[in-house]
């Protein structure tokens, strides 16, 4: 994947973009993120090309699996070489820190799919699932694990943090959410919205 991934920021495409990641300053409490985490993507909306370029595919149906991490099971999508997981079962599920790191311990690269928005009310982006996500996120920064966000989008956690947009989150939720993926850079796809293949649904 690596190799792979290298190759894609050198060349230009007709259907999406990818912004690279501003140099991010360190939060305060001292972790630092290594390379794997700084090599995930913020992908919308998530096209078979977009992920493509980054040697992930969509799992089939039979790949489901049900994860028992500590006491209470979780179903993902896949849980071979990558875990891949929809966000509502993520961040839906009656988790903690805890949980998500003996999931870390196990897969190195994770795909969450179905991100919702951020910057809009949701029934998935209920208070309680962003304070979920943003332990998701703590746990894969601190653990350096390679993080790869799908969603319709946008998918901008700084924009969020304006009073002018309505959302569940808590702003001290938002804004660790924000300084974690801002080093994370951005695929965005040029094509009209209602003319693209949605990911993660």
């Amino acid at each position: 994947m690596k190799e792979m991934m290298g190759s894609v920021e050198n060349k230009e495409s007709t259907e999406f973009t990818t912004t690279e990641a501003p140099v991010a300053v360190d939060p305060p409490d001292g972790f630092r993120a290594g390379d794997a985490f700084s090599k995930g993507r913020i992908i919308t909306p998530g096209t078979r090309a977009q992920l493509g370029a980054f040697g992930l595919f969509a799992p089939q149906p039979s790949q489901r699996q049900v994860l028992l991490p500590t006491t209470k099971p979780l179903n993902v999508k896949s849980a071979e070489d990558v875990l891949w997981v929809a966000f509502a079962e993520l961040c839906g599920w009656p988790a903690s820190a805890e949980d998500y790191r003996e999931l870390a311990k196990e897969h190195r690269t994770w795909v969450i799919d179905g991100v919702p928005s951020p910057t809009h009310e949701s029934a998935a982006g209920s208070a309680a699932a962003w304070e979920r996500f943003r332990d998701v996120v703590d746990v894969l920064y601190e653990q350096d694990i390679t993080l790869f966000l799908i969603g319709n989008g946008p998918l901008d956690w700084n924009i969020a943090q304006d009073p002018a947009h309505k959302t569940n989150a808590r702003p001290e939720d938002l804004s660790r959410i924000a300084s974690r993926v801002s080093l994370l850079s951005r695929v965005e796809s040029f094509e009209p919205f209602d003319e693209i293949e949605i990911s993660g649904s």
